[in-house]
């Protein structure tokens, strides 16, 4: 695989820039979709689609990340992945169901996860990995899917980014950490790091630790809005961009 995608893909399938859902009454239910693309040094490698719904205090999401122009003719890779649980006030996301489909150079693999109270109860990856965290501890974390809900959704402008996620994929266990944004050119941008915990490396996810940054648009209401987010790799700025 080439390994500008190896570096592109960490930010899709940790980060999974997404849109996410404005704060409605409980008798309304809000869908929200985005489709994103990723390019490394102005190449595009890869498109993205998302939707979510909430309802009420619930919500459910889903994302798809798929290889595309020159090195999808060279890599077969997508991440298929589907979360379901409750949202709390300020911007809590508490878990209850992930399942996912991937495929990496290493195999086509099937997850599920079950959470009470925030703590994944069962767990199942196939094919299993030779090491994973012990789910029993990994209360407070989130799913890939979920984490995105957290970080990325849409929301006041005071409440994005400046937080920490830990988050739990049945196979390791990674921190996103996000500064306070800072306004620059009209925009909100957000510096973060991401670092692989526990669990082994993944095939798409050699590095164990590499910054990047998100930025915000601001939206009426005091709202901000998802718009990009780049990382520096040995071949240029990879970037995921909204295209709608």
């Amino acid at each position: 695989m080439p390994k500008h995608l190896r570096v592109l893909l960490p930010a899709a399938a940790l980060g999974l820039a997404a849109t996410a859902l404005l704060p409605l009454p409980a008798s309304r239910a809000a869908v929200d979709r985005g489709a994103y693309s990723f390019s490394v040094a102005g190449v595009r490698v890869g498109a993205a689609t998302f939707a979510f719904e909430q309802s009420g205090a619930s919500y459910s999401a889903s994302t798809r990340i798929d290889t595309a122009g020159i090195v999808g003719m060279f890599a077969d890779f997508f991440f298929d992945g589907q979360a379901s649980g409750r949202l709390g006030s300020g911007g809590k996301v508490v878990p209850e169901l992930f399942t996912a489909t991937s495929k990496s150079p290493r195999a086509l693999r099937k997850s599920r996860i079950e959470w009470k109270n925030g703590t994944p109860v069962r767990v199942s990856v196939e094919p299993p990995r030779d090491s994973a965290p012990d789910p029993a501890e990994q209360g407070g974390t989130l799913d890939p899917v979920s984490a995105t809900l957290r970080l990325l959704r849409d929301a006041p402008v005071g409440e994005i980014c400046n937080t920490t996620v830990l988050v739990y994929d049945g196979s390791r266990v990674s921190r996103l950490k996000l500064a306070a944004p800072v306004e620059a050119d009209g925009r909100l941008v957000c510096t973060g790091a991401y670092a692989r915990l526990k669990g082994e490396a993944s095939s798409m996810v050699g590095a164990r630790e590499f910054p990047f940054s998100i930025t915000f648009t601001r939206t009426e209401g005091g709202m901000a809005t998802l718009e990009r987010i780049e990382a520096p790799t040995n071949f240029g700025q990879a970037v995921v961009a909204r295209m709608d």
